[in-house]
């Protein structure tokens, strides 16, 4: 069965995502609706007065087109377990540290990093950009640009010669130190079904050139069913 698109887009960029769904998925690309992937990795993290290498597990959730959120826990050895939350309901952003109370942040330059970081995770699945919100475009160089039209977030997208997805790119602040940097999604060359998905057997982060996150998906499920509050975080209050 052929890849079927409903995005927006130039004939070329089109053409792009098709070989790239093509190279992930075959010709039966799955239609992801909601779904949630739980990986486990590691992180770059201060440790006392040190940043180093750290056990950590993340669960990425998503209803698409527009609702996103990103658990964490970060394993130092010798120290406390460190959780955090940071959730986009379509509207809000949200974020939660620790034992804490959910706490809504309205800087605007946060809001779009946290939104464009969680778009490029999206990218990295490849036939959410298919659906009609979203508009293609390619480049000069060869990427391709998808634009999620309801969001106004852009991220770019490098193919490798076989046209399996290398990383997905987008400018926004680094919340760490709040300057303005390319974060960055590597995929690995090897992929590998989870729970009937296939997926890069392994996933890096970096800001610029400094590696940030790295981990492999080990759990997914592609019909998750997702209550509202999951993404405005209203259930921490419980």
């Amino acid at each position: 069965m052929p890849v079927l698109l409903l995005a927006q887009g130039d004939v070329k960029a089109r053409d792009l995502l098709k070989k790239a769904i093509s190279a992930r998925y075959g010709f039966n690309p799955p239609a992801l609706e909601s779904l949630r992937i739980d990986f486990k990795g590691r992180a770059r993290a201060k440790v006392g007065p040190i940043t180093a290498w750290v056990p950590v597990e993340v669960t990425a959730s998503f209803c698409f087109p527009t609702k996103m959120r990103w658990d964490f826990t970060v394993k130092p050895i010798g120290v406390p377990v460190q959780r955090g939350v940071e959730a986009f309901d379509g509207q809000q952003y949200r974020r939660l540290r620790g034992g804490g109370s959910p706490v809504l942040v309205k800087d605007a330059n946060a809001l779009q990093s946290m939104r464009r970081r969680l778009w490029s995770v999206a990218a990295l699945l490849l036939t959410p950009l298919g659906e009609h919100f979203v508009r293609l475009a390619a480049n000069d160089d060869g990427s391709l640009q998808a634009t999620h039209t309801q969001l106004n977030d852009a991220v770019n997208m490098l193919l490798r010669p076989d046209h399996s997805l290398e990383r997905v790119q987008v400018e926004c602040v680094n919340p760490d130190n709040e300057r303005a940097q390319t974060f960055v999604l590597k995929a690995a060359e090897t992929q590998a079904p989870v729970d009937g998905l296939m997926l890069p057997t392994k996933v890096s982060t970096f800001w610029d050139d400094e590696p940030y996150f790295e981990a492999e998906p080990v759990r997914v499920c592609s019909d998750a069913r997702f209550q509202d509050s999951l993404f405005t975080l209203v259930e921490e209050h419980v």
